[in-house]
């Protein structure tokens, strides 16, 4: 591997990192340094059949839902690592395993959801740097209530 080639798998690497800083923070307006606008987001595997984000407003839009104030969750961890990232020039594909744990409120209050699942990315390369166009996202072992990443009734 290239010096140049190591550069742009860091690069991407923490991409991953940024993206686990901002949902933690609960920073969701900033996941335009993660997700070019038109992104798309295929999470049928994880959530149910035809759950599909078409640009990255809807998808701020589900994490301020879901995650956020008036939420059933509290605080989250998220982790990244096993990266296998493949670059080619101005574009680059990734599978990267995450395992996520969210506390919950309201009404799941005291609660734990934990996730263990993969993101499969298709990335481009912009003047801004690397940013996911196109994720499918893949749960492949979770434990404790889902409803602890939902929209509270309350």
């Amino acid at each position: 591997m290239t010096d140049n080639q190591l550069l742009e798998h860091l690069q991407v690497q923490r991409l991953y990192v940024r993206y686990c800083d901002i949902v933690d923070g609960k920073r969701f307006d900033e996941l335009g340094d993660v997700f070019l606008d038109e992104a798309t987001g295929d999470y049928s595997q994880a959530l149910g059949p035809g759950v599909v984000s078409p640009n990255l407003k809807s998808l701020i839009a589900s994490m301020h839902l879901n995650l956020g104030a008036g939420s059933n969750c509290g605080p989250t961890h998220h982790n990244v690592g096993n990266f296998a990232i493949q670059v080619e020039g101005h574009t680059a594909t990734s599978t990267v395993h995450y395992y996520a744990v969210h506390r919950g409120i309201n009404d799941y209050a005291g609660q734990l959801y934990s996730m263990w699942g993969q993101y499969e990315d298709q990335l481009e390369k912009t003047a801004a740097g690397w940013r996911v166009k196109a994720r499918v996202y893949k749960c492949f072992l979770s434990e404790g209530p889902s409803g602890v990443v939902s929209a509270s009734r309350g």
